[in-house]
């Protein structure tokens, strides 16, 4: 069984994301990993739930900007002007929990204050419950994976009540897709000498990795906070072999089938505070994951 991988409106990250999972077909989760497959996309929270009653998956991956105040950043419906849906995810789900008792008529009060509060009108306020009511015929688990979605509990709780699952996981921090593109090592220069040197950007948060198994070189990666949100780079990676790329983005990931290119795509975590970055095989990632 493979994971069913939904992108939402992540702007250029996007098709880094796809990358991403088109090429390492891995997530992490706790412990261990899981197998990721087919890879679509969203713009709405109701085509979200579409995505996910297309498939009978028992795990789904959403991929999305997120605030620790609003939650899953995306619009509700097709016309809608808000998406801080994580302040109605309680109120949704208590709608679906009406609908599904038959005791939610269209002129219900409730609905009528959510469809205010979405910017839309009753009848897609209705269908949009709809949708999250007939996710109550499968249970599953859902791994949301944008910034600092798993940090407030009670939030997280909502989603788990409204997506009918049965595990929510999402970061606590920060959380990216980054692009890195190896340069050869200037000559005369050494991974180690770049490695002791602070970056010549602003707001970079510097690693240099090494291969325990010797099957590729030293690696330097810098992860770049453009506006301390959703904007970040990689302005600078270095490796001796840049053709040793796929191996590093294997070591690193998990997995990586992509050896046409010099390059590979690499999820990082960081709280704010932090002067480093976490990648997903290491403790430091799984332990900024939240699981309810």
């Amino acid at each position: 069984m493979a994971a069913p991988v939904h992108i939402g409106l992540v702007g250029d990250g996007a098709q880094i994301a796809a990358d991403f999972y088109r090429f390492s077909r891995r997530e992490t989760v706790g412990p261990g990993q899981i197998e990721t497959g087919a890879v679509g996309t969203f713009s709405t929270l109701g085509e979200l739930a579409d995505g996910i009653l297309a498939s009978t998956e028992p795990q789904h991956v959403v991929v999305n900007h997120g605030s620790p105040t609003q939650g899953l950043l995306i619009r509700f419906a097709t016309g809608s002007p808000h998406n801080a849906t994580g302040l109605m995810v309680h109120a949704l789900a208590d709608l679906v929990k009406a609908l599904a008792q038959g005791t939610l008529p269209a002129f219900d009060p409730r609905v009528a204050d959510a469809a205010s509060k979405m910017g839309v009108d009753p009848l897609a306020a209705i269908a949009l419950v709809g949708k999250f009511l007939q996710l109550r015929q499968q249970s599953r688990v859902v791994h949301f994976r944008g910034c600092n979605l798993g940090r407030d509990a009670t939030m997280l709780n909502g989603y788990k009540l409204l997506f009918n699952a049965s595990l929510i996981t999402a970061p606590t921090c920060r959380m990216f897709y980054i692009r890195a593109r190896p340069r050869r090592t200037p000559a005369g220069t050494s991974i180690a000498q770049l490695g002791g040197r602070a970056p010549t950007t602003a707001n970079t948060r510097r690693r240099v990795f090494q291969a325990s198994d010797g099957s590729a070189g030293p690696l330097l990666v810098d992860v770049r906070d453009i506006d301390g949100h959703t904007r970040v780079e990689s302005p600078l990676s270095q490796l001796d072999t840049p053709q040793q790329a796929p191996r590093w983005g294997e070591l690193l990931t998990g997995r990586w089938t992509n050896t046409a290119e010099a390059s590979f795509v690499l999820p990082v975590l960081w709280d704010n505070a932090e002067s480093s970055y976490h990648c997903p095989l290491e403790d430091g990632y799984r332990q900024r994951l939240s699981f309810t």
